[in-house]
């Protein structure tokens, strides 16, 4: 028989869980020297809407300061979980995927401040749920000290859908292998997330798997190098198994 390959994720799923599935969840979390490593378990399937926060694009003059390690450390982790229960409370069940986009400023000290719908959805509940999931993630942490200037202008979209299986039942993670910090990391204490593409084939493995989500300071490496030792129940259509695309989140934080 020949084996099927279905793209069955395009989108991040968010939420509690630091490295999600389609097929249910699973988390990888890396912490300091001194107490265990990282911890991972599995979860249900969500249920409901699923939700994607990406990153955040700079209007403003960035003065050369690299802010991705902040946003993945200090935005996105607050407005994905504020997005996403939002989301869920308020039963947001869109026929297709709604897609909006809101620009604000965050100041030097963290505050938000300018906060505006720039791209509607078309449904008023699912528009101020996004800008509500904005302000209740402020304030922020200060912005990066090398940054000199006062303020930093920002366009973040955010996206929210049902899924559509198409008669796929998801892969199911069954075991998993812990993240690692690398020494640089450990070292400047980087935190937040990896975002990782794959496909997980008919035998449950993961293969091509990608970094689509960087973070950078050898993490990325870490990340790839735990999730492709991860082990799957593999999808199924028709009662054969068939290969998968999906992303998974591969969180590190120090406690």
């Amino acid at each position: 028989m020949k084996s099927q390959r279905i793209s069955f994720a395009g989108y991040l799923l968010c939420g509690t869980l630091a490295a999600s599935l389609l097929a249910g969840a699973a988390t990888a979390q890396a912490t300091s020297q001194g107490v265990p490593d990282s911890d991972a378990s599995a979860s249900p399937r969500p249920r409901g809407p699923l939700t994607s926060v990406r990153l955040p694009e700079v209007l403003s003059d960035s003065m050369g300061a690299d802010f991705t390690p902040y946003f993945h450390q200090s935005v996105l982790p607050a407005i994905r979980q504020n997005w996403h229960s939002l989301a869920r409370q308020k039963g947001l069940a869109p026929s297709t995927g709604w897609k909006i986009a809101a620009e604000f400023t965050i100041l030097k000290d963290g505050s938000l401040n300018g906060l505006k719908l720039a791209e509607s959805s078309g449904d008023p509940d699912a528009d101020q749920a996004a800008l509500d999931a904005i302000t209740n993630s402020a304030p922020f942490a200060a912005l990066p000290a090398e940054f000199k200037g006062e303020s930093l202008a920002l366009r973040c979209r955010l996206d929210v859908f049902l899924p559509n299986t198409n008669g796929v039942t998801p892969p199911r993670l069954i075991h998993n292998t812990d993240p690692q910090f690398s020494d640089e990391a450990r070292r400047k204490k980087i935190q937040g997330v990896v975002t990782l593409s794959l496909v997980v084939d008919t035998n449950g493995q993961p293969t091509d798997v990608q970094v689509v989500g960087p973070l950078g300071h050898g993490l990325d490496e870490k990340a790839v190098e735990a999730v492709k030792q991860w082990r799957f129940r593999p999808a199924m259509k028709d009662g054969n198994p068939v290969a998968v695309k999906i992303n998974v989140q591969v969180n590190f934080h120090f406690y």
